[in-house]
């Protein structure tokens, strides 16, 4: 009996706990309908594919990114969807461009009631090709050019005391991801600058919500970095973005981050429903990161250029593109990547 009461108790006790939550997230949602919305790297990949679905929903969105012939031409595409967008040239490491533009977007729409950082930058290749300032770049972009913008929405925010934040880090800020490193080290930092935002700004009535994706098809590896045997680094990293099963595509990873953002939702996952070794991952940490330092072993070795840089389209093989790589492939001509300019 009292084995059954227990039960009985932790059952209800659940129940609360589920209702509760379930209460709280209707409590926080918002319509997107006239809220003006920030976007950093929104030029281009999963940034611009988050700007369409907005403008879709009658936001009213600015994009930032750093190349003038992308923003044209997404500023383009969005006005033809009906949307009221401003597209701004702006490099989110340099806290003087980022002052300028959210100025501007203050001045154009009144107020900034949702942020989404999502300006990336991606270098691939073994440790020995990495320089120190490779791991600048990737904090400069990751880390500091979320805070440069956080920073400068932060005052309008707390003036109305509501406001939703959207970091977009990374599967690699949790798990070190081989040939990575300058993009993992600098995703861990803003996986811990995200929730350390959250505890932060959640009394000032701004909802800090952080994206981890994992491979998500945006068409990225052809604007993305590759260093050593760029050629073999391209390929494996281009095939991955493009497997049925392990990559989720742009448009459902847009979708899943606006809800997480209408919900208020503290941390979000995002992957293939079918790619169950990411969910594994979770249960069993220690494994994964054992099968990741044996994944490194087969990787390419140092060579090739060494440590000058090559872009992806810089960097064609005969198994990249392929019909291995023809879905990412698709996506980049679908996601204003096809441009040979460097990427946001």
């Amino acid at each position: 009996m009292k084995k059954s009461s227990l039960l009985f108790a932790a059952g209800l006790g659940l129940g609360a706990a589920l209702a509760s939550q379930t209460l709280l997230r209707r409590s926080r949602r918002f319509s997107f309908a006239g809220k003006a919305v920030l976007i950093t790297g929104g030029s281009r990949g999963l940034g611009l594919v988050l700007a369409r679905q907005l403008v879709d929903e009658r936001a009213r969105v600015a994009i930032l990114a750093r190349t003038a012939a992308d923003l044209e031409e997404a500023e383009r595409e969005l006005l033809k969807r009906g949307g009221e967008t401003i597209a701004l040239r702006c490099d989110v490491s340099r806290p003087e461009e980022v002052h300028a533009a959210v100025q501007q977007v203050l001045q154009r729409f009144g107020g900034i009631d949702v942020l989404c950082n999502v300006a990336g930058i991606i270098q691939v290749g073994p440790l020995e090709a990495m320089t120190r300032d490779d791991f600048r770049m990737a904090m400069d972009v990751h880390f500091w050019g979320t805070l440069n913008t956080t920073l400068e929405v932060l005052p309008d925010m707390r003036r109305r005391g509501w406001g939703r934040i959207v970091n977009v880090a990374s599967l690699g800020g949790k798990r070190a991801v081989p040939h990575m490193l300058p993009y993992t080290a600098s995703k861990f930092a803003l996986v811990g600058l995200s929730h350390g935002l959250r505890n932060e700004l959640a009394k000032d009535g701004i909802l800090v919500t952080t994206v981890i994706p994992s491979v998500v098809r945006t068409g990225s590896p052809r604007n993305a970095l590759f260093k050593g045997q760029h050629r073999k680094e391209h390929a494996w990293f281009s095939i991955a973005d493009s497997l049925p099963g392990v990559a989720m595509s742009a448009e459902h990873a847009a979708a899943r981050i606006l809800r997480a953002c209408r919900d208020g939702e503290r941390e979000v996952l995002l992957r293939n429903p079918l790619n169950i070794a990411v969910a594994l991952q979770e249960f069993f940490p220690g494994t994964t990161q054992s099968l990741l330092g044996l994944t490194a072993r087969l990787l390419p070795g140092m060579g090739g250029i060494g440590k000058r840089s090559a872009y992806g389209y810089e960097s064609a093989s005969r198994w990249s593109p392929s019909w291995l790589t023809r879905a990412g492939d698709a996506a980049a001509r679908r996601n204003n990547e096809m441009r040979s300019r460097p990427a946001e």
